[in-house]
């Protein structure tokens, strides 16, 4: 059941009083106002954001933006890295010297001869077998031996460059002062060409490095303080190499090494 008022409960004229008569028992001094809601306040995150952009300009740094070129530098270092995962012929020429081999970076073997001399250079399970002639006997030493830890990265690329190539390349990691000066190409192949500045406390060099479109270094080539001039060309990639150790019997140990024979 509904109820229903027949009269308003207060007229207009009832309620302008009762409003009136409230004001007035208000204590002085106060004024009766309204305040607005309050605006609700929207946080902004202006450290996050700040931080974010911060690790978006590292990220650009390291990778670089969709479509750029990578620096000089970094396509020479992406060279070393693509020249070590195939097989290679290798003619390097020092001076008057000249070698010609072929090595593996994959199966760590290689092997080399000097052109002139005969004298020949096996590398074989992180060994190096050399003689000074065909009838010479072989001697032996570890691999990691024919270069002090210690090293600068100039003496390895010269005392490395005829034994572990891909060793010696390694050291143009280490090249900050490096640009493209321009194309390159050989037999079979175009690409560019990158010129650099090496010293250490001893000497120092300037050179060229020749990398072909598939990112390979196709030619290392230095001339040093002193006149010398060295020059590494890599050519005939993923030819078949095989080398073998030298017979035990043919095989004697090299500056005091313990003898293979009898290890």
């Amino acid at each position: 059941m509904t109820y229903q008022s027949e009269e308003p409960i207060m007229n207009p004229e009832e309620l302008r009083t009762l409003l009136v008569t409230a004001t007035e028992d208000r204590p002085a001094g106060i004024k009766a106002t309204f305040a607005p809601p309050a605006r609700r306040r929207i946080p902004v995150l202006v450290p996050a954001l700040a931080a974010l952009t911060v690790a978006a300009a590292v990220l650009v740094g390291i990778v670089g933006l969709p479509g750029t070129t990578p620096s000089a530098q970094a396509q020479v270092v992406s060279a070393v890295d693509n020249t070590g995962h195939d097989s290679y012929r290798l003619r390097a020429v020092t001076g008057e010297k000249h070698w010609e081999g072929a090595f593996d970076p994959v199966q760590d073997i290689g092997i080399i001869t000097n052109t002139g001399s005969g004298s020949e250079t096996r590398v074989v399970d992180g060994k190096m077998y050399s003689r000074q002639d065909a009838t010479a006997t072989w001697e032996v030493r570890p691999l990691a031996d024919a270069v002090p830890p210690e090293a600068s990265a100039l003496t390895r690329l010269v005392k490395l460059s005829a034994l572990d190539p891909q060793a010696a390349l390694a050291a143009l990691r280490t090249v900050t002062d490096v640009h493209e000066s321009g194309s390159a190409s050989g037999d079979g192949w175009t690409g560019k060409r990158f010129e650099f500045s090496l010293a250490d406390a001893n000497s120092s060099a300037d050179g060229t490095v020749d990398v072909d479109d598939q990112g390979r270094v196709r030619q290392l080539d230095m001339v040093f303080d002193d006149g010398q001039h060295n020059v590494l060309t890599f050519s005939d990639f993923g030819t078949a190499v095989e080398v073998t150790a030298p017979p035990a019997d043919q095989v004697v140990a090299d500056s005091g090494l313990p003898d293979p024979k009898k290890s």
